[in-house]
């Protein structure tokens, strides 16, 4: 894998400047039923703010508030800016799109995988600031796996975390299909560069697209892309 897509850069230097920091996000249901299928073009969704000064959102899916039960976001930290210490009860997950994002735990450049298991916490921050996509509050209590792998030298497929779900880095060097067919647990794909196509029209990087295990749909990669996706999740 060489440098991510310049588009993760673009989208981070266009958000919004908040001068102050926000309310709490009030409980919301967005993209929430997992039994159905999802796609959000990031370039055109909205930011949200948060109750940290500096550190925006662009909601994927949610499920509740602040101290959610699900949420799957686009988050943005401005340079010298942190978020409260806080605890993951069901696990967190990210990759980091632009910039470098950091706690107490180590320094994650564009390019890095985490997931930190059931229980961790952290007080995260970002001095030249950042583009993560985050998943919260997503793992089985049992999972005590951590891991934080780059991306950066990575030429081939590659599983990031195969168990109870599977996670991969994929280049599409020759284009790639993937259903529900073939991943009866659901697919979840957030397109890092290059195209694909998907309900009969092409989609370019930064495409977050969702099919759930049900989905008679099918997303192709085209020569090229490279994308992460999680599968085996939705149908738990």
């Amino acid at each position: 894998m060489n440098a991510l897509d310049p588009y993760w850069r673009r989208l981070y230097e266009s958000r919004p400047h908040p001068d102050q920091q926000a309310d709490a996000l009030p409980d919301t249901a967005f993209n929430a039923d997992l039994t159905q299928p999802a796609i959000i073009n990031t370039e055109k969704a909205q930011w949200v703010p948060s109750p940290a000064p500096g550190v925006q959102r662009i909601l994927l899916e949610r499920n509740g508030g602040e101290k959610t039960t699900r949420a799957t976001s686009l988050v943005a930290y401005e340079p010298n800016s942190q978020f409260a210490g806080h605890e993951h009860p069901l696990g967190e997950e990210f990759l980091v799109l632009a910039g470098v994002f950091s706690d107490e735990n180590g320094d994650y450049p564009a390019g890095t995988y985490v997931r930190n298991p059931p229980g961790s916490e952290h007080k995260p921050h970002s001095q030249p600031g950042c583009l993560i996509l985050v998943k919260l509050q997503q793992f089985r209590p049992n999972d005590r796996d951590h891991a934080v792998i780059s991306l950066s030298q990575l030429t081939e497929p590659t599983v990031l975390f195969d168990d109870y779900e599977q996670v991969h880095w994929w280049p599409a060097r020759n284009h790639l299909k993937l259903t529900a067919e073939d991943h009866p647990g659901g697919i979840e794909l957030l397109l890092l560069s290059g195209a694909c196509d998907y309900a009969g029209r092409p989609w370019g990087a930064g495409t977050w697209i969702r099919l759930p295990a049900t989905s008679l749909s099918t997303i192709e990669l085209a020569d090229g892309a490279e994308a992460w996706v999680k599968t085996g999740h939705l149908g738990q």
